[in-house]
């Protein structure tokens, strides 16, 4: 399985929107569309740490954007910088 490791910082203020979009949008459509959502962390009052995974990385990440409802919400809104990169298990 890929996995990706996906870092925000949030704006000031952002949390509660933030984790209420995450929690009922990001985190059901992830799955309906195949992904495993392995872990997610707040590190800090506005640094939220999440780790997603599937087989097909690539072609399920189109997917997803493409998808009806992932294109009625706005993540990026909360967001004061993000970082992304796939990761490579060890343990």
């Amino acid at each position: 399985m890929t996995v990706q490791m996906r870092r925000y910082r949030l704006k000031e203020g952002t949390r509660e929107a933030f984790q209420k979009v995450f929690l009922e949008v990001i985190v059901p459509l992830r799955q309906a569309t195949g992904f495993q959502v392995l872990e997610a962390y707040w590190t800090g009052e506005r640094e939220f740490l999440w780790f997603v995974g599937h087989e097909n990385f690539q072609e399920a990440e189109k997917a997803y954007y493409q998808h009806p409802e992932r294109q009625k919400v706005d993540p990026s809104q909360f967001l004061e910088e993000m970082e992304t990169r796939f990761v490579e298990k060890l343990l």
